[in-house]
């Protein structure tokens, strides 16, 4: 397929562990070989500490959102880009209003075996997400 548009409803959401983080997945290993991309939720002050195993990009879509990392950090709000490279352990941040993301990944995120050694702090989400 060419074109495809995804929204938040086609997401396949999950948990990060007991936070009030959630990432939904519209472009995972089960339909795409190349690309990863969805949404994210973070809740006002929430964190997580994370290492990736593929390059993303963050597109803030509300609230303001820090990256940080052992060469510094870096605060976006709405409308601003954030890249992050691989291998390179990282904390997203949610300032004090909750955060919505757009995310891209190169190659799928949820398919790599780094991903998935960390399957345990990903849990599925039954119902619709808290508010």
């Amino acid at each position: 397929m060419a074109l495809q548009k995804y929204t938040a409803d086609d997401a396949k959401w999950i948990q990060f562990g007991e936070s009030d983080i959630f990432i939904g997945d519209v472009l995972h290993e089960g339909n795409s070989t190349s690309l990863g991309g969805g949404f994210a939720h973070f809740h006002p002050g929430t964190a997580m500490t994370w290492t990736p195993s593929y390059d993303e990009i963050i597109v803030v879509l509300s609230g303001s959102f820090t990256v940080e990392s052992a060469s510094g950090s870096v605060t976006a709000g709405p409308g601003e880009i954030v890249r992050v490279d691989s291998d390179a352990e990282v904390t997203f941040r949610a300032g004090t209003e909750k955060v919505v993301l757009a995310f891209a990944t190169y190659p799928v995120w949820g398919g790599t075996d780094e991903t998935k050694a960390s399957a345990s702090v990903l849990r599925p989400v039954s119902g619709p997400l808290p508010a």
